[in-house]
This record gives C-alpha cells, structure tokens and sequence, in this order.
C-alpha cells in the first residue's frame, strides 16, 4: 500500500472540523519528508481549522514557539481596523496589486462598496482582506465616557406634557424585570429617557451579594421597586405602568415588549386601552431601536435623569454584531444585568419608526 508523502487541502477555513487534516497527518507517521499543504482564505467564523493553524503560525513569528517545520506566509493586514481607509493594509492582504493596476483598481471600488453597503463587507473583508470575522461578534455597546454626557440631575426633565413610548421587559418572576419610558423631542432631536427596575423583596440580600449592586440603596433611591416575596409581583408592575401618565403627566402613545413572560400583561394593559407592539428580540426587531439609541448617545442628543442602576445596566449591556454589522443586546452575553436598557430599547424601536415615518430630520450614520 502507498501512503501520501504529501497533501494539500483547499479552503480549510470551510472545514466543520480539523479531523480530516488530523486523519492525513497520522496517515504520513511512517514516511520520510512527509509535507501537507494548507491553503485558505478567511472565512466569516472564527471557529475553523484554519484560525488555529494561523494562531500557530503567529507564535512562531513572535518567537513564542519553536518549530523547524513550518513554513507560513501569511497575506493578511497588521492593522485590520484600518481595512476602509489603508491602502497599505490593502496591500498587504493583496500584494499583486501593486504590480497590476486592474487589481488595485478593483480592489479600491470593492472597497468603498463594503464601506457604504454592510452587505458587501463579510464577503470583502474574507475575501480581499483575509481577515476572519465572527459572524456574531460581541462588543460593549457604549463607554462610560460617552454615558456620563447625557446624564442630567433628579427632576430637571419636565415630563408633563410629553408624548412617550413605554418599554417593557418582562424576565422571568424570579428574577430583574423592568420598565423604561422615553420621548423623543422633535424640535431638538434629543431622547429622553426614564428607567426602573423591579425584582422580588426576598431576594434583595442574594442579589446584593451576587451582583455586586446595593439594591436597597437602589430602592431607597428610587432607582428599583422591591415588589413580591419570592417572585416579582406583576400586578404591581401593571399598576405602576399604569399610573405613568398621572405621576408625570404624559401620554402614552404605544407600549413595546418582548413577547417572553409578557402574555397576561400586555392582556391587561391592551383591556385599559393602550396599544401594546410586540418588538421582535433579534436583529431584524431590534437593530434600528438599538442604533437610534447610541447615535443619540454619541451626539449628546440622549438625557437621562441620574440613576445609578441604569447607567450599570449600561455599562454591563454587550451587542452582537451580525455579518452584515447590524446590532441589537444580547443578555447571555452581557456583562451583568441589563433590563432596563433593553426596556428602553424596546421604546425606542418605536420611536424609530415615528421618525422613518418623516417626523424628525434626525441625522443617521454609521457606528
């Protein structure tokens, strides 16, 4: 029987797994000289054959390993977050277009179509740059530094009058539920925005200690209701809801919620009349809400009034980023808890259309 002195696989990054690599790699222990070639370009998944391979490579070029019998050359960026504006880094992921100037040429138009059409962007930066991307990737959604600009002090945002959108999110009993109502101001383009959290009065203690956040102070401030023994208590949410357009004297123009946990209030709160807009919790729901929210926050166009639980749901709120850059948060993922700004998100999709809808000359740009 003759076994393979060599192989080569094509595309690795399109592997599932590395077992058919592992299998040809065992299959050459008896034989001298044995080589096996590893050719790919990115592909939009981190988790593949080749990332670890790569990795490898890497450590070698650092110096942090030491293996005679590897040979890579990489073509790829140093710099990867430059890949809309360098054209060196285009280059080195693309040297033959240095020489031939139909490569550069088309390169550069490719380019500047994945800068303004996210759909083109995956296939750009695997393709052209060699850069793998996750197809979900995680970052934090907005910096402390950003946040502090639009926080403004208790009681200086006059409410009475305002039109508002209340948003819900409605976790399990046991655990952090919350309410958040915001209004958009068409005169100045600025969001206001207003958040509470409600958790079961039992469970203070365990989530003080497990969260690192004093509920109590929080309640005492007027931050978080403790409502229920051991489980939230829905009805006093229902009520609170309630009671929003008398306490600050606004009006209810809709109230957005994700559908988990939400049947028998959004049931209650449709009976007393208010239209109740279920927001679906995924890219397609949730992204233009989302975007609406941290542009606003990026302009100093967002106000809200001091609260210390909700600028750490904040700062805790971690989105995922899709293939084609479109965002929206993501609780599994996120540092901590983040109820009240998914409540608020959940506003502010509505909010969203109200301005698509040709209500606002808000300006939209990419993040």
């Amino acid at each position: 029987m003759r076994l393979a002195n060599v192989f080569c696989a094509d595309e690795v990054g399109a592997l599932a797994s590395s077992y058919p690599i592992q299998a040809m790699v065992s299959s050459q222990m008896g034989i001298t000289n044995r080589t096996g070639i590893l050719i790919s370009t990115a592909y939009p998944t981190l988790n593949n054959p080749m990332t670890k391979e790569i990795d490898v490579a890497e450590k070698i070029i650092r110096g942090e390993e030491d293996i005679k019998t590897e040979f890579a050359l990489l073509y790829r960026p140093d710099n990867p977050k430059e890949w809309a504006t360098s054209d060196e880094e285009l280059f080195k992921a693309n040297p033959l277009a240095i020489e031939i100037p139909e490569n550069k040429d088309f390169l550069i138009e490719q380019r500047h179509l994945a800068v303004i059409s996210p759909e083109e962007r995956s296939n750009f930066l695997t393709k052209h740059m060699n850069i793998f991307i996750n197809g979900d990737e995680v970052e934090q959604y907005v910096s402390e530094e950003d946040l502090v600009k639009c926080e403004v002090d208790d009681g200086s945002i006059d409410w009475n009058g305002r039109e508002v959108y209340v948003g819900l999110d409605l976790s399990q009993s046991d655990d952090n539920t919350a309410v958040s109502m915001s209004s958009y101001d068409f005169s100045d383009n600025t969001l206001y925005a207003k958040s509470w959290a409600f958790y079961p009065k039992m469970k203070e203690s365990e989530k003080t200690r497990f969260e690192k956040v004093d509920y109590a102070r929080m309640t005492e401030k007027g931050y978080s209701f403790a409502c229920g023994d051991t489980v939230v208590d829905y009805n006093a949410i229902e009520d609170f809801v309630l009671s929003l357009e008398n306490t600050y004297g606004v009006k209810i123009k809709g109230i957005g919620y994700d559908k988990w946990n939400a049947a028998a209030t959004v049931q209650r709160l449709s009976n007393y009349g208010y239209q109740v807009i279920e927001v679906r919790q995924n890219a397609f729901g949730l992204y233009e809400g989302t975007k609406l929210l941290k542009e606003q926050i990026l302009q100093t166009k967002f106000a809200y009034e001091e609260n210390d639980l909700l600028k750490e749901n904040f700062l805790n709120a971690r989105m995922v980023v899709n293939a084609q850059l479109a965002y929206y948060l993501n609780k599994k993922q996120s540092d901590g808890k983040i109820d009240m700004v998914a409540a608020l998100c959940n506003s502010t999709v509505l909010w969203n259309q109200d301005i698509v809808d040709g209500n606002s000359t808000i300006m939209s740009y990419v993040i």
